[in-house]
């Protein structure tokens, strides 16, 4: 805990840069760029700006780490992750409660009180105020 503030400090690895708040957290050094994931993937960019966009609007600034799996959107951790593909982006986001939509293509509970859900966009006007919601509470449950 850092005394002024009362908040947690966060552990940087050494090799990567990378903030985890646990003290050496499995993770992978590997950088990806950015833009390795669009190629190729012209409506997946557009979505997934659009998603970015949405969310700085409605919840503020947060980091963006690219992994060669996914794009991570970090705050202390991660909150939501997007998967980038040819037609469609693939979001992926944990909440503290279990929902029942059919908007999900698939939701796994985790532990007692974890859900890990995963929803397609394929359309920006699927980037709407129920999916915001539904990150921002990812983003503001720690």
């Amino acid at each position: 805990m850092n005394a002024l503030s009362g908040t947690r400090q966060l552990w940087t690895c050494p090799n990567c840069g990378r903030q985890f708040e646990r003290q050496r957290q499995s993770h992978s050094c590997r950088p990806f760029a950015l833009e390795q994931h669009f190629i190729g993937k012209e409506t997946g960019r557009l979505l997934y700006e659009a998603l970015r966009e949405a969310l700085e609007k409605q919840i503020g600034s947060f980091k963006i780490e690219s992994l060669e799996c996914c794009i991570h959107f970090v705050r202390t951790s991660t909150f939501a992750a997007v998967k980038i593909l040819k037609d469609k982006i693939r979001v992926d986001f944990a909440l503290n409660r279990g929902i029942e939509s059919e908007r999900f293509h698939q939701s796994v509970q985790m532990s007692a009180h974890r859900y890990l859900y995963d929803i397609d966009i394929m359309k920006e006007t699927e980037i709407d105020k129920e999916l915001i919601e539904w990150i921002q509470e990812a983003y503001n449950k720690k």
